[in-house]
């Protein structure tokens, strides 16, 4: 089955027939010379017009039937998915199909951060201003993903802004991760109030802070998007990036197992409290709320064993659905939230003060860092199943175009009342289950993640969900996180050294992780001094985040251990 349109290419290259019957896998790489470059078309008006009312247009010959069949035992069978390359043309309704899908994979990730910041576990802003996060989240993150997937050279220079393939990015969990330690510091310390029975009141104040110091800080991410990806690569070779992803995946579990359990509220700590959803209130840790939780986490489970290609990738999207029927059905889900939303938002519905806070800068340059390097190793893998060259000018081009795009987009969404951004992992996952790589179902799931965020009801769905059914879906994420982490370690050559710098920088990471507050009490300082206190609120912040206590360790030891000879190598003769 032909999918790419007759056009004439160099001859030194594959025809565009002979380039659709290629078998292909989305997960190796292929040459530059193998697939040529295959022009885009020139559209005039008359030709727009024909596609609208051409049949062929709108459906091509697709096998729709092979994307949407289940794997049931003794019944049927998907079969191969044919691949669409970066910049084949794919019939209206497919683009749209495909678009979807990308965007059902990634929108469970998407709205977890402003979900979490935004509630009890973070500042506490209320319904009102979580439901604007979400869709904020999805509007910034729209525009972004269409600046990501675009390619452009910077006139005059070198440099070029965005990859030209399908990089759908997202609220940055590095940056959910630092938020949410800070948040918990200033209610502890008295920064953000408190109600007299401990309540957490809202903190909008210390929100800004968070953005204000995020977007000064992104200046930073824009210059690193300058250095040469090799020069990045050196100071955080695989071992260092997969320990820092594990760390942050294995932190926010605790915040998925929390939601999961009945929530974060005061019900958490004080048992003799009752957690409510909806017209339901059961103890913290109760079936009710357990069983919930997991008929999210099953269905996503169920969809990976016997779901059809577009099923798998909307997995997590799927599973929420299931929770949040479930819910309805026996009163855990609370309506009037979505009836009191917006029928539309759009950016700046709400604001908060922008501040600066000294003891956020460290960490957060330290995580500018880590979503840059991250986002190299991420690009890489999403070219590699876009059957890309994976070396040259134009490989190392869309890298740091990648790079520039995700920094200056992080940076602004600070400014848009969104945390930094990045570009999600789970692109080149998608991208090979289905294999498609075409931008036009790329430019299409971002069309589809900027309606979703305008549509204000859309947000507040997230938000009306009982903690249990966030719980649930949102555990199975953060896991899939550490998991990307474990992976991007497996690329480590493991000789006697990396096991060494793995060894210190986990065994301080962990120590963080199973005693969040072991550090709290190193520095006794309460005097008037407020610089020298928000100096020592940023030592105890790095050190009991797991992931940067672990990364700051492990980048030290990797620049200052020497070489050695690879074990099972033989050394030289003298």
């Amino acid at each position: 089955m032909s999918h790419t349109p007759e056009s004439k290419l160099d001859t030194d290259t594959y025809s565009t027939k002979e380039i659709s019957t290629v078998d292909v896998s989305p997960v190796e790489s292929i040459p530059s010379s193998s697939l040529g470059h295959i022009p885009k078309r020139r559209f005039s008006p008359k030709s727009i017009a024909k596609s609208l009312v051409s049949k062929q247009a709108w459906f091509g010959d697709y096998d729709y039937a092979a994307l949407f069949t289940p794997n049931i035992p003794f019944l049927c069978k998907s079969g191969q998915l044919p691949f669409y390359g970066v910049e084949d043309e794919l019939p209206h309704l497919l683009t749209f199909i495909l678009g979807l899908q990308h965007a059902l994979a990634m929108v469970g990730g998407l709205v977890v951060p402003p979900l979490l910041l935004g509630g009890p576990a973070g500042a506490n802003l209320g319904s009102s201003a979580q439901m604007y996060l979400v869709s904020a989240c999805l509007i910034w993150c729209s525009i972004g993903t269409a600046v990501q997937i675009s390619r452009h050279r910077i006139r005059g220079t070198k440099y070029y802004f965005g990859t030209g393939i399908i990089s759908v990015v997202g609220t940055s969990f590095t940056f959910a991760n630092i938020a949410l330690k800070y948040f918990s510091q200033c209610y502890e310390n008295g920064t953000c109030p408190t109600a007299p029975d401990g309540t957490k009141l809202p903190c909008p104040r210390e929100f800004g802070a968070v953005l204000g110091t995020g977007a000064l800080t992104g200046l930073f991410a824009i210059l690193l998007a300058f250095v040469p990806p090799k020069a990045i690569q050196r100071a955080f070779p695989p071992l260092i990036i997969g320990t820092m992803i594990l760390f942050i995946g294995a932190s926010l579990v605790t915040s998925g197992i929390t939601n999961w359990a009945g929530g974060s509220g005061a019900c958490k700590t004080d048992h003799t409290l009752l957690c409510s959803s909806g017209s339901q209130s059961h103890h913290w840790g109760s079936a009710q709320y357990l069983g919930l939780g997991f008929s999210c986490f099953s269905v996503i489970v169920i969809c990976e064993i016997f779901g059809s290609a577009f099923m798998k990738s909307a997995s997590v999207f799927i599973g929420f659905v299931t929770g949040m029927i479930i819910a309805a059905a026996t009163g855990y889900f609370d309506g009037q939230v979505i009836q009191k939303a917006p029928g539309g938002t759009f950016l700046f519905v709400h604001t908060f003060p922008l501040g600066l806070r000294g003891q956020l800068v460290l960490p957060m340059l330290a995580s500018y860092a880590v979503i840059v390097a991250e986002s190299i190793g991420n690009i890489t893998a999403s070219i590699q199943a876009s059957n890309m060259p994976l070396e040259g000018p134009e490989f190392l081009s869309r890298i740091q175009g990648g790079m520039l795009a995700d920094a200056v987009s992080a940076a602004l969404a600070n400014l848009c009342t969104i945390t930094p951004l990045t570009t999600f992992a789970q692109n080149s996952a998608v991208i090979a289950l289905t294999r498609n790589a075409s931008r036009r179902s790329g430019y299409m799931c971002a069309a589809l993640l900027f309606l979703m965020g305008i549509i204000g009801k859309f947000g507040a769905i997230f938000v009306a969900a009982p903690p249990a059914v966030i719980g649930g879906f949102t555990t199975f994420l953060f896991g899939s996180v550490a998991v990307s982490g474990i992976r991007i370690m497996a690329f480590a050559k493991w000789t006697r050294r990396d096991r060494f710098i793995a060894t210190t920088s986990c065994a301080l990471g962990l120590a963080s992780l199973v005693s969040p507050h072991w550090f709290n009490y190193i520095f006794t300082y309460n005097g008037p001094n407020t610089s020298l206190r928000g100096f020592l609120d940023a030592i105890i912040l790095i050190v009991e985040e797991p992931y940067l206590i672990s990364s700051i360790i492990g980048v030290f030891l990797n620049l200052v251990l020497p070489a050695e000879i690879e074990e099972n190598t033989p050394a030289p003769a003298h």
